[in-house]
This record gives C-alpha cells, sequence and structure tokens, in this order.
C-alpha cells in the first residue's frame, strides 16, 4: 500500500522547488494534495500534472484570513486534514542589521514566521476533530547557525524551530505530531536572490546552483527538492507515528561543518558564479 492513501495534504509555497517535488511525491503515495503559493499559472499547471489528486488555491503565505481560507477549501474539498506543510518561505532584505527597513521586518517575519504560526493555528482545529495529523514546519541550517542567512531569515527559522517544539508540546495529547526539516544546499531558484535573475532563469541556472552548492556541502554533492519530499513523506506517513518535537536537518552535512566566515565565502562565490553566467542578461 502506498504511505500516504486517503491522506489529505495541504502544502504552501507549492508552485516550485521543494512544496513542488513534496505535491508530487505525496501524490504518487495516494495523498490528495492542496496546493498553495502566489504562481496562479504554476500553480494551475502542476495541479493540472499531478490530475484529480491536486487542487490550487492562490495564498499570501503572511496573510492570515488567506491561510484560514486554504485550510477551510482543503475540507471542502476533500473533507479532512491529514498533513499541512509549512514550507512557503520569502527573502527580501539586505543582510546587515543596519539595512532593514520596518516594511521588511513585517512582511519577511509575517511570511516566514507568521505563515507557519496561523497555519498550525487553523489547522489545529481540523486535526483535533480528527484526533489525528502532522504539521511539518520548513526550517532551515540559518536557524542552527549564524551566517547560514540574512538576519531576518535566520532569526525567523531559529523562531520556527522553536515553536515546533512548543506547538508539539502543546498538541501531542490530541494526536497531532510537529516537527521541522532544515534544509541547506537544496538546488532551487531560492539561491538567485541577491542577484537580477528572474524566475525563468533561476531556473534555467540550477546546473550553475547545483556545482557550486557541491562546494559547500561536505558531502560534496547538492541536495534537490526531492532530498526535501522524501523527508517530508517520512514525517506525513506511520513511518514517524512516534516521533515529533523533532527536527530533521537535510544539509549534507553543511550545519556540522563549516565555521561562519567559510560558510559566507563558499555562498559568496555561488553568486559570483550566477553573476558572471548572466550579469550580461
Amino acid at each position: 500500500m502506498s504511505k500516504l492513501t486517503d491522506h489529505v495534504a495541504m502544502i504552501t509555497g507549492a508552485t516550485s522547488g521543494m512544496g513542488a517535488e513534496t505535491a508530487r511525491r505525496f501524490a504518487a503515495e495516494g495523498a490528495r494534495v492542496v496546493l498553495t503559493g502566489r504562481s496562479h499559472a504554476r500553480g494551475r499547471a502542476l495541479a493540472a500534472e499531478i490530475g484529480v489528486q491536486a487542487r490550487f488555491i492562490a495564498m499570501e503565505a503572511g496573510d492570515e484570513d488567506q491561510i484560514k481560507a486554504a485550510v477551510d477549501f482543503t475540507v471542502a474539498e476533500f473533507g479532512r486534514l491529514d498533513c499541512l506543510f509549512n514550507n512557503a518561505g520569502a527573502v527580501t532584505h539586505e543582510s546587515r542589521i543596519d539595512k532593514i527597513t520596518r516594511a521588511e521586518f513585517d512582511y519577511e517575519i509575517g511570511v516566514l514566521l507568521g505563515g507557519v504560526l496561523f497555519g498550525i493555528k487553523h489547522a489545529v482545529p481540523v486535526m483535533k476533530a480528527q484526533k489525528s495529523g502532522s504539521i511539518i514546519n520548513n526550517a532551515s541550517s540559518a536557524g542552527h547557525r549564524a551566517g547560514h542567512g540574512p538576519v531576518l531569515y535566520s532569526v525567523a527559522k531559529a523562531a520556527v524551530l522553536h515553536l515546533t517544539r512548543v506547538a508539539a508540546l502543546q498538541l501531542a495529547s490530541h494526536g497531532i505530531r510537529v516537527n521541522s526539516i532544515s534544509p541547506a544546499c537544496i538546488a532551487t531558484p531560492i539561491f538567485s536572490i541577491g542577484t537580477d535573475l528572474d524566475y525563468e532563469q533561476s531556473v534555467e541556472a540550477l546546473p550553475i546552483i547545483e556545482r557550486e552548492l557541491a562546494k559547500i556541502a561536505p558531502l560534496q554533492q547538492a541536495g534537490k527538492p526531492k532530498d526535501i519530499a522524501a523527508t517530508a513523506l517520512f514525517l506525513a506517513s506511520d513511518d514517524s507515528r512516534f516521533i515529533t518535537a523533532q527536527d530533521i536537518v537535510v544539509d549534507g552535512g553543511l550545519v556540522a561543518g563549516y565555521t561562519t566566515a567559510e560558510s559566507l565565502e563558499k555562498f559568496g562565490g555561488l553568486h559570483a558564479a550566477l553573476t558572471a553566467a548572466y550579469g550580461d542578461s
């Protein structure tokens, strides 16, 4: 039997990268999936690719009303909610503390932390009624170690790690498990942030991103979205039935390895490679 037969999952930020690959993997394992994201075109295309098991609803990940509407839509379409993957993210600001604006703070913390918090909030009543559920939060190596990301991103991801533990303890008696995944060195278009590449160019540049990430990860290979999808599948399924309040780091050994200075130098090489390839585009 497939691992997610009769399961319903809602995946935020599902229109590209890790979210899209997780949606495909969940559906292949028998789940019905609701995809959320800002890109109507990519969301509808992915839902059409997956087929009758999938639905798409446009959603801003930092907007509580839209999060609630997406949860309500999931239940209206499929009758239940067994897994929520809080995957949506955003990186918009300068790395230096003295460059951060209030608007950037409100937006990025609202998406990266608020989106997770309010996703949990509105999934909980459904899962409590079922007396079961798995909530998976996308954290980051940047939440574990300074220097792995910009300031607000790093702070928000650290908060997601602790929110995961707090929520897990509050919800355990209701049969709801809450865990997180901390990716790093996963080859997705997000690594073009800080360059002038648009989304289509970022997708085209994935071979460069993979090549440069392989120089950064101690395993000397880049992670891929399928690595996160496989980890999310484990946490969504009964294979992890006795696991809650935990974080699984999927990073090729990065968190255990480099100092902050070494990490910044290596990621700087990635941006230099992208700029060299696309600087005149």
